[in-house]
């Protein structure tokens, strides 16, 4: 699977291929993109954004935001805060508790440094509940990435970028 950047980190963007860098990471721009690798009975993520506000992930909306598995991040007092969540309409989410879900995410790291932030996190590779998905090696997803304004510490905000693009988790 080849290296992907967007160049600007729109939607819009044709993507650029590489071969340059490793299959399982994938840049949407300057200091922004998203890392995996397979463990055992997980899938760790490490997504990273120009931002010291929030950061964030989703996989496979029926439709815009529809349906999706997310998880959202940001770092505030040196402290790491995650949130597993679902698309519940076109252009909104909410946390998997509060739609009958629960929380399936597992922090591992995080930092802020240099206005960017990095989070890094574990998911089952099995659904845990109708919110989440089944991360199978070698599958294909529909990936959203976006990030919020300096200083959205919080899981509400307004994206600044979003980036969306089909890739191979292998």
């Amino acid at each position: 699977i080849p290296f992907i950047l967007f160049a600007g980190g729109g939607s819009e963007e044709a993507p650029v291929a590489s071969t340059t860098t490793p299959p399982q990471t994938v840049i949407a721009g300057e200091n922004w993109g998203f890392s995996w690798e397979f463990a055992a009975e997980e899938i760790e993520f490490t997504v990273m954004a120009p931002t010291t506000g929030w950061v964030a992930i989703g996989f496979n909306p029926s439709r815009m935001m529809k349906d999706a598995h997310y998880i959202l991040g940001y770092v505030a007092d040196g402290q790491l805060f995650l949130r597993d969540d679902y698309g519940t309409g076109l252009t909104s989410h909410a946390s998997d508790d509060t739609v009958g879900g629960a929380q399936h995410v597992r922090p591992l790291g995080h930092s802020e440094e240099g206005g960017v932030t990095t989070i890094t996190f574990a998911l089952p590779l099995q659904a845990q509940d109708a919110y989440d998905l089944d991360f199978v090696p070698g599958k294909a997803y529909k990936v959203l990435l976006a990030y919020g304004a300096n200083g959205a510490d919080n899981f509400t905000g307004m994206h600044r970028k979003r980036a969306s693009f089909d890739t191979v988790l292998d």
